[in-house]
């Protein structure tokens, strides 16, 4: 074993894991072993990494150790030139990028100059370092002069240089390898030898079997471990079908001219190795390295299955468990009690931390915790914290904490569960009748305390508060026949549907009997309560199967809001009134809610029938499009036309853009919609063309939604149009607000070049609501200017407002765009928009959007009366 490895791997003040840089050239490769603070690169030979390359400066490139005594580790920094503060001449690149200085990582690609490649590892065992050794050639062996003995680096590879120039590749030779009654391969070397005496040693030597065989699928070379695990390799050498051979040869258009190291692992009967493959391109060879990893993987099995039954108890338990990585505070694991007790979902609580959860500052946690840790191993310590959760509401827990050592790690256990009122009475949360014993969910008086708080809090938060009142009622003949088991069966797995149905933060509760209550602390608006409503309806549609019996049920709820105006609505109004709509839906009949305010009952089935509605509005054919003009108020000529999509339903008459919009953008129907607005305003626009409606090349202006603009085919989808209606592209004007640019910059630079070159006119919509606008003008290339409507409403008596819309005119004139002012209502706005230099405008003053056939009327005048 290399003693420099052995130095590195018992250092006890750091990580026991090795550093190397490998480097290669078309002469050679060698593998360096870093351990001393710095090392100079260069092409003289006074470095202490000399590089053997005209094209290398003398003193290229310097590596420099950095130690983390925090995290017990170091790591190497690549510095371009000397410590002097002189550069390389050809400079270094790293995964092909130039730098100056960076922090090397595991498997960074290093480039110095134009001909030397270097390759850093952090290799946490031996065997990795022994592949990589095991690659290093040398095709000549260069002058005393160069490599110099009294360096420790050289002195290294010159040892390695010895043992490589002894292996030569070796071919099996035919005879030999046809009789197979030999136990010792006759070889020949690349000089015609017949001697095995110059293989390397540490093939020979090596434990674990390394195999040869060249790119026609003929075995070159075995070493004996390889012979001894694998005989039939030897007494069959051009067999494939054997599962260490099985696709290399078809790999090697893959990876034939790639010098990587590839691993893959291979079962052989019961036994697993892990397999590191390398094609060596210029001998046209497939080098295999094996190693067993049978009784590692017997060892992983275990504890794979040792970690299932732990985690199958402690998800079962109703403590709230959870690990802690004691050094950077991440959670490692957690059950679904806790999840439950802070309002998380179990996959939400992994990305937090220890601080996100206990209501301390930094310092003042550190420092408790640091007190733990400076006891004792397995020490059980008592404390009370208060813990936020996930709606930012403050709950007082009891937390036993023990902390274990885990390898290089240090872990700390949490068994939390809600403050008693004694502590040293030390009973579980079941016996403190805090959780119902038979559905495992919140009883009352744990439900109320929430609740309690959940109003408190609700006075600084905006959006609504909801309770949710359920009755289940058991459709079964003989109901009265039913096992006590079996109606505790019941209760469970309705409790489990609606855990199923809510938000993570929701809370449910058994609240009696047969009654249910479900407390959702924070909903934006009443149409999310009603989708809560109807998902837990569906789930509670289907019937139980229990002990061989089919049992249907129905099921009623009652719904109260409070909204954060309401600050007279007490705990006791709201459960009155969730229970007086749990009655109504009770009295209407079975699998329905209701709410305490009939005003709310009729807006969420209106706005929930618009929703459902909505997916059939466009194949029957109830929207339509609107026009609204742009004009020219300084020589009273049309600009462009805005189309606007309106809905009318033959029972729900006209539906409001505002009220279906939002709801098309969170059903997704959004991009149908908006691909029909778009093929039908390019058809309306082609027909007026062509009709010689007084119009040249005024665009047809198109509103286009966040995520109608981020579809990856968005582009394709308007080339198609234009294609399909054969449409001048420049007759196009899409919208689109600075947002919509910012939700994903990158896939908007790409399709804002792609309509660019298709000749569609752009406008930036909304400008002056946000602060990238200016840096977007730069950056693509738009045709309009469209001023935000506050800014218009506001902008006669509002002198900032005024300034605004100057700056934004001379902006717009030097980019060479026009600009509309939308939203214009009165002739005052008009003649003041003259005033600051804005010709164009559209608004109500000039037309409130009309139909086709009234805007085809106005397009056929000769001219527009403005007055």
């Amino acid at each position: 074993m290399n003693s420099d490895y052995i130095k590195t791997s018992l250092n006890k003040d750091l990580q026991t894991t090795t550093h190397v840089l490998v480097l290669e050239d078309e002469n050679s490769r060698q593998t360096i072993i870093l351990e001393e603070a710095n090392y100079s690169i260069g092409r003289d030979p006074r470095n202490k990494i000399p590089l053997i390359s005209k094209k290398v400066s003398r003193f290229h490139a310097t590596l420099l150790r950095r130690t983390d005594m925090k995290n017990r580790a170091f790591s190497y920094w690549l510095l371009d030139g000397d410590l002097q503060g002189n550069r390389s001449t050809n400079g270094i690149f790293i995964n092909d990028k130039r730098c100056l200085v960076q922090e090397l990582k595991h498997e960074d690609i290093i480039r110095f100059g134009l001909e030397i490649q270097g390759s850093y590892y952090v290799l946490n065992n031996i065997s990795d370092l022994a592949l990589l050794q095991s690659g290093d050639f040398q095709q000549s062996v260069e002058s005393e002069s160069t490599i110099r003995s009294n360096n420790k680096i050289q002195t290294q590879s010159q040892n390695a240089t010895q043992h490589r120039e002894m292996k030569q590749t070796l071919v099996i030779s035919e005879p030999n390898m046809e009789s197979g009654d030999s136990d010792t391969f006759s070889v020949r070397n690349s000089n015609g030898d017949s001697e095995i005496t110059k293989l390397a040693s540490f093939p020979e030597l090596s434990p674990n079997p390394i195999i040869e065989m060249d790119w026609e699928g003929k075995i070159t070379y075995l070493n004996p471990s390889a012979v001894t695990k694998f005989p039939e390799l030897k007494n069959s050498p051009i067999t494939e079908n054997h599962p260490l051979l099985l696709g290399l040869i078809k790999n090697i258009e893959n990876h034939g001219k790639n010098n990587k190291l590839f691993v893959r692992e291979v079962t052989i009967k019961d036994q697993v190795f892990e397999q590191y493959i390398h094609y060596l391109s210029d001998k046209k060879l497939i080098r295999s390295y094996v190693f067993d990893f049978t009784k590692r993987k017997v060892l992983e099995t275990q504890l794979k299955e040792s970690e299932q039954r732990y985690k199958a108890f402690i998800s079962q338990t109703k403590e709230g468990i959870f690990l802690v990585d004691a050094n950077n505070k991440k959670i490692l694991e957690a059950n679904n009690a806790l999840a439950d007790l802070l309002g998380y979902g179990l996959e939400e609580v992994y990305s937090l931390k220890l601080y996100d959860l206990i209501d301390l500052n930094t310092a003042t946690l550190d420092e408790q915790i640091d007190l733990i840790l400076a006891s004792k191993k397995e020490k059980n310590f008592l404390k009370q914290f208060n813990y936020q959760s996930k709606n930012k509401l403050l709950v007082e827990l009891e937390s036993n904490i023990t902390w274990v050592s885990y390898g290089d790690q240090t872990i700390l256990s949490f068994a939390v569960r809600p403050a008693t009122k004694n502590i040293h009475q030390e009973t579980f949360i079941q016996e403190q009748g805090l959780y119902d014993l038979e559905t495992g969910l919140p009883n009352r008086q744990l439900f109320m305390e929430q609740f309690n708080t959940a109003i408190a809090n609700s006075r600084r938060y905006t959006g609504l508060l909801c309770i949710i009142f359920l009755e289940l009622e058991i459709l079964e003949e003989n109901q009265e026949n039913l096992s006590y088991s079996l109606k505790s069966n019941i209760l469970d797995g309705f409790g489990k549907r609606l855990r199923a149905s809510l938000r993570s933060g929701d809370t449910v509760a058994h609240w009696e009997l047969s009654q249910f209550i479900c407390l959702l602390p924070q909903v934006r608006s009443i149409k999310d309560v009603g989708r809560v409503c109807n998902r837990m309806l569906e789930s509670l549609k289907p019937p139980f199967f229990l002990e061989n019996k089919k049992i249907h049920i129905k099921s009623g709820m009652g719904i109260a809001i409070k909204s954060q105006e309401a600050t007279n609505v007490t705990a006791e109004i709201l459960l009155n009134q969730g229970q007086t709509a749990l009655f109504k839906s009770k009295e209407a009949g079975s699998n329905n809610y209701k709410f305490f305010d009939p005003k709310i009952q009729v807006e969420i089935e209106r706005l929930l029938r618009i929703e459902k509605l909505l997916a059939h509005a466009l194949h029957r054919n109830e929207f339509s499009l609107y026009y609204q003009p742009q004009i020219d108020t300084e020589n009273y000529t049309i600009t462009g036309l805005e189309a606007l999509i309106r809905w009318d339903h033959p029972d729900l008459g006209r539906v409001t853009p505002d009220q279906f919009i939002p709801l098309a953008e969170e059903t997704g129907l959004i991009v149908p919609i908006g691909e029909w607005v778009i093929e039908t305003a390019c058809l309306q626009r082609q027909l007026w063309q062509r009709d010689n409606l007084n119009l040249t090349n005024q665009p047809i202006c198109i509103n286009i939604s966040n995520q109608q603009f981020h579809q990856p085919n968005f582009a394709g989808m308007i080339k198609n149009i234009l294609y399909k209606i054969q449409i001048d592209p420049n007759l196009l004007e899409l919208e689109i607000t600075e947002k919509t640019i910012g939700g994903d910059i990158e896939l908007a630079a790409k399709t804002l070049t792609e309509l660019t070159l298709l000749g569609v006119r752009v406008a930036l919509d909304d400008f002056g609501s946000g602060s990238s606008a200016l840096g977007y003008l730069k950056q693509f290339q738009f045709s309009t200017l469209k001023i935000d409507l506050p800014i218009i409403q506001n902008f006669i008596n509002n002198n900032q407002d005024k300034a605004m819309i100057t700056a934004m005119i001379a902006i717009a004139e030097s980019f060479n765009l026009r600009v509309v002012a939308e939203g214009v209502e009165t002739k005052a706005q008009v003649e003041k928009l003259l005033q600051l230099g804005c010709k164009e405008i559209q608004g109500n003053w000039l037309s409130v959007p009309v139909n086709v056939e009234e805007i085809t009327t106005f397009l056929a005048r000769s001219n527009y009366d403005l007055e």
